[in-house]
């Protein structure tokens, strides 16, 4: 699948407007933590130890608390050390001033948790997000505040701010490295066009630091980001040492693959394996990857772009499923974290590394540091190739994949008293246990791999010893990798014993290196290891195989002495991969019930002038609207909605009339003379993240109905017949129009730029219509910058993010001139104008509606009455209540079926399992199921509930099992 045109969008944006405001700089931790977390030019110091930081973006906020632990382990497992996640402002405060940090929402448990599993935190905490989230985070009570603008010095929106951070940052301080905690940088806002690492462009800037700051801030901390992209090492040549950035080079957004994604592939894992090993090569001191497990948008929580599911085609899927970039991920991670007293120490020594090969087709890269040298083998082509390696005047053979790069590892101190001379092959990570050090590799069959140590000692064989060949305290192995086992070469050097196990690239992808009661073990065979523990002298682990891997392999428990083997009995072929469900009930009296003529809307939220969604603190996607009507004369007519979104089921006297979207006109055919009632129900899918947006939202991307409605008997027309003149400068549209002479046409849609920079006029004539004069000219949709004339007179443009806005012309003599002035400030950006002023008439029937009640909410999803069987025979066309039930045999046993909610069939809608609101429906990434979390689900009897928005039937819905995520769980005990 190819990337979105946002995600081209998104790097032009950023390159072109931050990267001109930003450095990647950190502020220093403060006096109090800098023991705890530091960092120099090269690499970040925790503890006291330089530390390569490679970090999983986790969103809590996504993911049912009784899963944290699950979804954190197996990026632990995949060598990860820190876990990125951000703080959703929406999901906090909901409600204007009511806070919720407990359940789900309990920030201090998870930053807790990320600390029992001995990993690190980096904590985004806003106040703005983006994320794909319902409108990037924001509240959606900030809607309805007046004179605030948002991101920018405005003393009403930093009041609200400093709210929520006086809740937020004393959690995330109480949980900082220094306090005991895992927090060990903080990032505040998040890319914003004007300042991103240490720029502090204005008050703004400067108010969130303070706050933060007087809130308990001690750890580095950083604003908006350092270094998103999806491939953020670039294709640059040169190392990222920086004599003049205090601080490693760091990327706190590493996107991988892409939200539009469901799953990924193979190669995806190849592609974002070989960005990942540029940052390795170049010296990057870390990286964050967004999203390491993207998760859940449940209940209401998805932005515009998308649905239920944030899968991002993650290394760890929606349902904690394992993925080919998951391995390749895991073995970048393991080997970055083995070598790290190098990597995070190190300084350019490219040009020591010239001579290495000889082919000028492969690239080499080094880094030098005190503890020994890693060169690079960097094979940018779309090919294979196969180079010779120059050590000490020794050729050594090495094949590389297409885009492979691989490390070569030289005159690393495997302990005080062994050293790694070189070692030409590929290392997948290293293990100490007690008195043994291990160096695991890994290669194709008939690969060769080359290691020499040194040692201070005496050497002795112990394992493998036709592959070695020993000079005095010299020791070099040579193998040819063909073991379909772990083969293990070893030997001694005084009391050390070092260890070599040699994998094939399936073994490898199943080797681990988990840790118990302060022993560590190096485990092989399992295609996911889950939790490890100690009991009654037994090492109890518990392994995962994926029904749709064949192969199941024995497990090999390495530990500082031995090698123990456990041979895996087959699982059952056959898996339950459906669940039956029974008969459906519906209650559509109780979710139509608003669009009757006697409904009792009294308690509804009154008002003049419609108002959007949230008005009445509902947070859910649907509202309801009703007023009286009364009609002069019979006819069609049009309701002129100006603004809101996205969707209206518009019903006269219960009688459902259309469904359109809105703002737009909808045709509201012959009504009848006299009285009746009008109700609307209204839904959208997710309001807009507002990425790089400043200003005022109390209109932006408003939902539901908003503003002045009208019930027009006649259609107004709109304005078609453009000309175009080029215009000076931005000063140009201080003198008015000029005279249209060598104007060109110009049609509305079309790029009046070409895509350059520039400035345009563009003019239309307004005149009267049956010899009827106008009422006014209504305009939306203007791009930034726009100025409006009538008549050469200006109007003033409404802020951004506005309704339409209407300029009278009662007083203006016809034939008038509207002339637009439009600018384009971006070069490969189209403009102009997209939308065609609308020239309104009066007309005596028309009639401005301004007597509403609104109720937001789909109703009562948990109600256990009115619910009656679903007639065969009915088609629905309003909001439908369904329910039904099915059974599931077992949520303890070894067989985990990953239950998904197919809907087929359905429009749009929602799906509660158990009263847990699955997210929104259909879905915008290529899966026709919204993922059940097997925490939300009871042996035995369980509710489904699907509220469908248009009425569609859900008589193909079905409770189906994910194969390529479901797995059997093994608990293997071995006594120690």
């Amino acid at each position: 699948m190819k990337k979105s045109s946002l995600l081209l969008f998104c790097l032009f944006l950023i390159s072109g407007l931050v990267y001109g405001q930003q450095n990647d700089h950190i502020f220093p931790a403060t006096d109090a933590a800098k023991k705890y977390i530091d960092y120099d030019a090269q690499g970040f110091i925790i503890n006291g130890k330089k530390t390569f930081l490679v970090s999983a973006g986790v969103e809590y906020g996504r993911i049912p608390r009784q899963l944290w632990r699950d979804r954190l382990l197996r990026l632990k497992r995949a060598g990860f050390n820190c876990i990125e996640m951000y703080t959703f402002w929406n999901y906090h405060e909901p409600h204007e001033g009511q806070f919720d940090f407990t359940g789900d929402h309990d920030l201090n448990a998870f930053l807790k948790l990320i600390k029992q599993l001995g990993m690190y935190a980096i904590v985004r905490v806003g106040p703005y997000y983006c994320a794909e989230w319902d409108f990037g985070g924001y509240p959606i009570w900030l809607h309805f505040k007046e004179n605030m603008v948002v991101r920018q010095p405005n003393a009403e929106f930093e009041k609200y701010v400093d709210r929520f951070f006086d809740k937020l940052i004393p959690i995330v301080s109480n949980n900082q490295i220094n306090h005991g905690g895992s927090v060990v940088l903080v990032q505040l806002e998040n890319e914003h066009s004007a300042g991103w690492g240490t720029v502090t462009p204005n008050d703004y800037f400067a108010h969130l630091q303070k706050k933060a700051v007087s809130l308990g801030l001690q750890v580095p901390y950083f604003f908006s980001g350092l270094h998103h992209g999806n491939d953020p090492a670039g294709n640059g040549t040169r190392a990222f040492d920086n004599p003049t950035r205090p601080n490693p080079w760091f990327t706190t957004e590493f996107w991988t693959v892409w939200y539009n994604y469901y799953n990924s592939t193979q190669k995806d894992a190849d592609e974002f394996g070989r960005r990942t090993w540029k940052i390795i090569e170049h010296g990057g001191g870390g990286y964050n990857y967004y999203m390491a497990h993207g998760g859940t948008n449940f209940g209401y929580t998805n932005n515009d772009e998308m649905a239920a599911s944030y899968d991002y085609g993650a290394p760890v899927g929606q349902t904690g499923d394992l993925r080919p970039i998951y391995y390749q991920f895991k073995a970048n991670a393991l080997f970055a974290r083995s070598f790290e007293s190098v990597l995070s120490n190190a300084t350019d020594a490219t040009s020591n590394y010239k001579s290495m090969i000889s082919d000028t087709g492969v690239h080499v890269y080094a880094r030098h540091s005190e503890n020994g040298d890693i060169a690079f083998l960097d094979n940018p082509n779309k090919k294979e190739a196969t180079v010779k390696v120059n050590i000490n005047d020794q050729q050594m053979p090495v094949t590389l994949a297409a885009g492979e790069i691989m490390p070569v590892i030289r005159n690393f101190k495997l302990s005080p008293q062994v050293t790694v001379n070189y070692s030409v092959t590929r290392v997948l990570g290293l293990g100490k246990q007690g008195n043994t050090h291990t160096m695991v590799i890994y290669g194709q069959s008939g690969s060769n791999a080359d290691i020499e140590f040194s040692a201070a000692n005496t050497v002795r064989l112990i394992s493998g010893k036709q592959a070695f060949t020993v000079s005095g305290k010299t020791v070099n192995l040579k193998l040819i990798f063909d073991e379909k086992a772990p083969a293990v070469y070893s030997f001694k050097s005084g009391t050390l014993l070092i260890r070599v196990i040699a994998l094939n690239p399936t073994l490898a992808n199943r080797t681990w290196f988990p840790e118990v009661n302060g022993k560590s073990y190096i485990i092989t065979g399992p295609e996911y290891l889950g939790n490890i523990a100690v009991k009654n002298n037994q090492l109890q682990l518990t392994a995962e195989h994926y029904w749709e891997q064949k192969q199941i392999t024995p497990v090999w428990v390495f530990n500082e002495s031995s090698v123990k083997t456990v041979n895996l009995k087959p699982k059952p072929a056959k898996h339950t991969e459906e669940l039956t469900l029974g008969k459906w009930q519906t209650k559509d009296t109780i979710a139509a019930a608003a669009a009757t003529i006697n409904f009792d809307d009294s308690k509804w939220l009154k008002s003049t002038t419609a108002l959007q969604m949230g008005a009445d603190n509902d947070l859910s996607c649907y509202a309801w609207y009703r007023t009286p009507i009364t009609v002069k004369s019979a006819g069609d007519y049009i309701l002129k909605i100006r603004n809101g979104g996205d969707r209206a089921s518009v019903f006269v006297d219960g009688h459902h009339i259309t469904t359109d979207k809105v703002p737009g006109d909808i045709i509201v055919a012959q009504l009848t003379a006299g009285k009746h009632i009008l109700a609307v129900f209204t839904a959208h899918s997710g309001r807009n993240k507002l990425y790089d947006y400043y200003g005022s939202v109390q209109y932006k991307d408003a939902k539901g109905l908003c503003g002045e409605i009208l019930l027009q008997k006649n259609k107004s027309p709109v304005l078609t017949d453009w000309k175009m003149m080029d215009a000076a400068d931005r000063e140009a549209a201080k003198s008015g129009p000029p005279a249209f002479t060598n104007a060109v046409n110009y049609k509305i849609g079309d790029d009046a730029f070409d895509k350059k920079r520039g400035y345009k006029w563009l003019q239309a004539m307004i005149t009267a219509q049956n010899g009827n004069a106008p009422k006014s000219v209504y305009i939306k949709g203007l791009p930034a910058g726009s100025v409006v004339f009538v008549n050469g007179k200006s109007f003033e443009k409404p802020e951004d993010g506005a309704p339409g806005f209407y300029i009278p012309l009662n007083t203006v003599t016809l034939p008038a001139t509207l002339t637009v002035f439009v600018e384009n400030t971006r070069a490969g950006r189209k403009g102009g104008l997209n939308i065609a002023p609308e020239v309104v008439y009066e007309h005596p029937d028309d009639i401005t509606l301004n007597n509403w009640r609104m109720k937001g909410g789909p109703g009562d999803d948990k109600s256990l009455t009115g619910w009656s069987a679903l007639p065969a025979d009915i088609i629905y066309n309003m909001p439908e209540f369904y329910r039904n039930n099915f059974n599931v045999p077992s949520v303890t046993s070894n067989t985990h079926a990953m239950w998904r909610v197919a809907f087929e069939g359905l429009g749009h809608g929602s799906i509660w399992v158990n009263g847990h609101n699955l997210g929104r429906y259909p879905e915008k990434v290529p899966v026709n199921s919204l993922y059940i979390p097997e925490c939300w689900l009871v042996k035995g009897a369980n509710s489904l509930v699907i509220y469908d928005e248009d009425g569609n039937r859900p008589d193909k819905v079905k409770i189906v099992a994910e194969r390529a995520a479901s797995r059997d769980v093994t608990v293997i005990k071995l006594k120690l």
